[in-house]
């Protein structure tokens, strides 16, 4: 629908239309008798009434967007709320949390943030004396140093540790992943059978401290079965029944140069002990240099593999936290 100003059209709405003709006058006789229309002032109106039009839409506008504005407020409101909640109160979930929660204790608060490094293996690479392989020797001799089999064969501890130093120098060379053809591995050379009639199988692989003491307990049931430490030497070596079954040391090569070449490493041992079954600075240079590579390399390895352990422990953790705050709508 059109009007005719000037004889040129102007769309209008019909609503519009409608009002404009509800309030324009018209002459009562024009020229030619064709009514005329006053077309500055419908256009005019016009204007006004798009101004008018766009003013209550800004308004809309601006009503919309302070309320939108209150309404983040309300929210930032609420939000530190709950957080001041939080902070000043005892969440129901917290204690669950910090006990490792359905994770389990592995990934407890105290396991995971654990305040000193609980990494079982720190001690071996850590610090300003780190545990070398010559004091976890003296360790497990002076744990045992009072075992009825000594005391039955006339050995005190000092002796002891002499000949169950000499052992390990002779088994591994100081070397805690040393491994036979047969199978025999670590400090002492313990076959996985005979690992597991002493409880320390698989556990021996990965603790150099377990296998000494699984060695000590297996040369010291050898000392009380036999009576002297050659002949607990030869059954250490050969086995028991080759002891029994020939008397004494076997006749076999092996084992006869086994027993010679511990007594003369007990020898060496016994001069620098110096009375104390718990000296240190026994070993040759050599030795020490062998053993404490073997120590750092093992321990090294150990530790990283129980720090990524703990990392993963970590991540399920911190995991655990997130979904059970989602859940609380925290």
């Amino acid at each position: 629908m059109f009007l005719w100003l000037a004889e040129r059209p102007i769309p209008v709405r019909a609503a519009t239309l409608a009002l404009i003709l509800g309030t324009v006058s018209v002459p009562a006789a024009v020229g030619q008798g064709v009514p005329t229309m006053d077309g500055r002032g419908i256009a005019e109106l016009l204007i006004q009434m798009d101004q008018d039009r766009d003013e209550r839409a800004a308004e809309v506008d601006e009503n919309a967007r302070r309320q939108d504005i209150l309404d983040k407020q309300d929210e930032q409101l609420a939000a530190l709320d709950e957080t001041l909640k939080l902070l000043t109160g005892t969440s129901a979930f917290i204690p669950d949390l910090e006990g490792g929660g359905a994770a389990g204790e592995a990934f407890a608060a105290s396991t995971v943030y654990a305040i000193d490094d609980n990494n079982p293996y720190v001690d071996r690479i850590m610090g300003d004396a780190p545990v070398t392989i010559e004091q976890m020797i003296a360790e497990t001799a002076v744990k045992y140093g009072n075992h009825p089999a000594l005391t039955k064969a006339g050995i005190n501890a000092v002796e002891f540790r002499c000949w169950f130093q000499a052992l390990v120098k002779q088994e591994s060379n100081f070397s805690i992943g040393a491994k036979s053809p047969k199978a025999a591995f670590g400090l002492t050379q313990i076959i996985p059978d005979t690992a597991t009639y002493l409880g320390i199988n698989p556990a021996y692989y990965d603790d150099p401290r377990l296998q000494l003491d699984g060695g000590a307990r297996y040369l010291l049931e050898q000392l009380n079965r036999f009576g002297s430490m050659p002949l607990a030497l030869a059954a250490y070596n050969a086995g028991p029944g080759a002891v029994q079954k020939y008397g004494g040391i076997p006749p076999y090569k092996e084992t006869q140069n086994y027993v010679v070449k511990i007594s003369g490493y007990y020898d060496r041992y016994a001069a620098r002990m110096n009375g104390a079954a718990d000296a240190v600075g026994t070993l040759d240079p050599r030795d020490m240099a062998i053993a404490e590579a073997s120590n750092v390399a093992d321990a090294g390895w150990h530790y990283a593999a129980h720090s990524m352990d703990t990392m993963s422990a970590a991540a399920t953790r911190l995991r655990s936290i997130l979904v059970r705050i989602e859940s609380t709508g925290s």
